[in-house]
């Protein structure tokens, strides 16, 4: 959904709408998170043993970034 959101907003740059979607993918699904993912806060979810991260830092190399 928020791939979707974001879309609607960089729909003028198609090249910065699949950038932006290719990062978020990246944070979200990467099974290397915790190379360069560093969870700052997180809240416990109501009626589970869960947490929720509500924030996070990213850390990529300079090629990535490129």
């Amino acid at each position: 959904l928020s791939v979707a959101l974001s879309s609607a907003v960089l729909a003028r740059c198609p090249a910065c709408a699949r950038n932006f979607a290719n990062i978020h993918c990246h944070n979200i699904c990467s099974p290397d998170q915790s190379l360069f993912i560093n969870v700052t806060r997180a809240v416990p979810v109501e009626g589970t043993a869960q947490f929720a991260v509500v924030e996070y830092q990213c850390f990529y190399q300079q090629e990535f970034a490129d």
